[in-house]
């Protein structure tokens, strides 16, 4: 694929905060930036003033927001990326069969952990990095300089395909099993408190916020996404669950249509990486009733997606657009 970016407003990525998001109005896209990975974008992940596009073929790519993106740095130390964890600039990567994978901020390996089956996820929190390794269920690992070693693992019965962290709790997208729950209090003891069933898949989870309360989305496929709250010890329940117009019944991974695959909250608003159809934005101000609110298709396969906000109130979403790599929106 042909490598190009461009940009239409120089330095617009670096006015970006992690601050809850409140837009005017109704979501209206202007797309501010369009890079073609070298292969498939699957996911983004962002840290400080980088930007890093988890790239199925290419490794990753690391673009800088100080620059509007318009100076993008390959790093190709291992194949088939799924996504990362930036990990104060030695990323954790989660690498199908090549595992989980620490590699310093030049694209060198330092270390891995190797169990059979894929590594869909990873993130991190200080010195311990946690894995939805597939049939594995959550590994959870040890830090160290230029090191990776197994705390803990815990089986889960689906197969892990993310995982989000919340307080002293793990979320985990586990696939035909809906969302678990799992307390890591204790990380060389992770216990399962609560599970959530899903209607399909469970892919992709965002925290998000509702009357000061913490909630969950999750991407489930041809499920839609559905909303999640929890109760004072965690345990989750259904607040609502929106179609997309989608078959929960319907095979994963169709060659046409929609498959609800990443989802990103910000504020009063849900974006969704929906496959064959783009981007769904839903309108969560009541989050038991959410409603779709726009559609905007996209030449790829959207697959992951990121949204935060900017300095001048609008939203930035980032989109992981698999072969038509990544492509950044404005929303006012």
């Amino acid at each position: 694929m042909k490598k190009h970016a461009k940009c239409l407003t120089a330095g617009l990525l670096l006015l970006v905060a992690a601050a809850a998001c409140t837009p005017h109005g109704d979501a209206v896209p202007e797309e501010i930036l369009h890079y073609d990975t070298p292969g498939w974008a699957h996911d983004v992940a962002l840290e400080s003033g980088l930007l890093y596009v988890s790239d199925r073929q290419g490794g990753y790519v690391v673009l800088d927001r100080a620059q509007g993106g318009a100076a993008p740095l390959t790093r190709a130390p291992v194949e088939d990326v799924i996504s990362l964890a930036p990990n104060s600039g030695s990323p954790l990567l989660a690498a199908r069969y090549e595992g989980l994978v620490l590699v310093s901020g030049q694209g060198r390996v330092l270390a891995r952990v190797v169990l059979p089956d894929i590594a869909n996820a990873a993130v991190t929190r200080g010195s311990l990095g946690f894995g939805a390794y597939g049939l594995n269920g959550l590994l959870v690992l040890r830090i160290g300089e230029g090191e990776l070693s197994i705390v803990s693992q815990l089986s889960t019965p689906g197969w892990s395909h993310d995982i989000k962290l919340w307080d002293d709790r793990a979320l985990l997208a586990d696939w035909d099993y809906g969302m678990r729950v799992v307390d890591i209090s204790r990380p060389e003891l992770p216990v399962e408190i609560g599970a959530l069933p899903s209607p399909a898949t469970a892919i992709n989870i965002s925290l998000g916020e509702s009357g000061g309360k913490t909630m969950a989305a999750v991407a489930e496929g041809h499920g839609g996404v559905s909303i999640v709250s929890f109760d004072a010890t965690g345990r989750p329940s259904l607040a609502a669950r929106h179609s997309l117009g989608l078959r929960s019944s319907d095979a994963p991974h169709p060659e046409a249509g929609g498959w609800a695959h990443g989802v990103a909250w910000c504020g009063n608003y849900l974006f969704v990486a929906n496959w064959k159809l783009g981007l769904a934005v839903l309108d969560v101000t009541d989050p038991r009733s959410p409603r779709v609110v726009r559609e905007l298709p996209t030449p790829g396969t959207s697959l992951g997606v990121k949204a935060e906000k900017a300095a001048d109130g609008s939203i930035l979403v980032y989109l992981a657009d698999g072969e038509n790599g990544l492509r950044i929106f404005r929303f006012r």
